[in-house]
């Protein structure tokens, strides 16, 4: 794992940690159950503050980056796209393939940032995951997912009461007549602190919500390109608890959660979780094949670094 970080200090960065520093305070505490303060503080001590880079990113053949976009980049400080850029240099890719020949691609790019406090109202950022998608050639709908049936879940009312929110990161086995076979969560991260009984109650609330949904949607798989003839496929789903008039965090907006575990025992997954990357990589409702795109030879470590 290959650690790419900055710091935000005085100067350039003052607007960025403002941001971050209101963004560590919005963190919303679960009151109506009587949080204690110590166990409070603990909780916040868990929070992250991160921050979603959508853009582009063009492979060369051997592997490595000629040059790379950022959405928005006029939303972010120049310390987060140097950052960005410093690390695009470094990324090394394993060799594109397209009807058996190794090709030049221009593929979409998610990155996900981390910002830890630093002292001294210094911050220290680093890109925690990255994800790529497939390359803008393939765009044809025949090789794209679609939706056809997705209800959301259910608000669970004991989550509504106490006051929880957050994002579950489902993982859906999909056959070939587009029905979910199989569904497990690898990850649900709270916007909301409490004690670690609480926190557990939430994330167990709201995983079973959107897995007894995610058992009655219905997808259009792909019917050409080279997973089009797979018996089944693994996709990723985010599925977010909001509630009414919140909006999700736009591009060069910081957000605060409480990470939660990660849960690689899922028996279906035919790809190592490990090297697929965190699963909070992409947008809310984004719709992801496991192991699609290209594959990142030296991804940056789980733990922010």
């Amino acid at each position: 794992m290959h650690r790419w970080s900055c710091r935000l200090s005085a100067g350039a960065g003052a607007m960025e940690r403002a941001a971050l520093q209101a963004a560590l305070f919005a963190l919303t505490l679960l009151l109506s159950v009587g949080v204690l303060a110590g166990n409070a503080r603990e909780a916040r001590k868990q929070a992250e503050s991160t921050m979603l880079v959508s853009g582009w990113v063009t492979i060369r053949p051997d592997g490595s980056v000629e040059s790379h976009e950022i959405d928005r980049g006029d939303k972010l400080s120049p310390a987060i796209t140097n950052l960005i850029g410093s690390a695009s240099t470094q990324w090394r890719f394993e060799p594109i393939e397209v009807d058996g020949n190794v090709v030049k691609a221009r593929v979409p790019m998610h990155l996900r940032l981390v910002a830890k406090p630093a002292g001294d109202g210094q911050y220290t950022v680093a890109i925690r995951s990255a994800s790529f998608g497939s390359s803008s050639s393939s765009t044809a709908p025949e090789e794209q997912w679609a939706r056809m049936k997705a209800p959301p879940p259910e608000y669970p009312r004991t989550a509504l009461r106490m006051g929880g929110k957050g994002t579950v990161y489902l993982l859906l086995r999909v056959g070939r007549d587009g029905r979910v076979m199989d569904v497990a969560t690898e990850q649900v991260n709270l916007t909301v602190a409490g004690t670690s009984d609480q926190m557990d109650q939430l994330r167990s609330l709201l995983s079973k919500a959107s897995e007894r949904a995610a058992k009655r949607w219905e997808f259009k798989p792909p019917t050409r390109g080279p997973d089009a003839d797979a018996p089944n496929w693994v996709v990723r789903c985010p599925v977010a608890f909001r509630f009414i008039g919140e909006r999700p965090a736009e591009a060069g907006e910081w957000e605060t959660y409480v990470p939660g575990p990660r849960n690689y025992d899922i028996p279906w997954v035919m790809h190592d979780l490990r090297l697929a990357g965190s699963p909070d990589g992409f947008p809310d409702g984004a719709l992801t094949s496991l192991g699609d795109g290209p594959r990142l030879l030296n991804p940056p470590g789980n733990d922010g670094s």
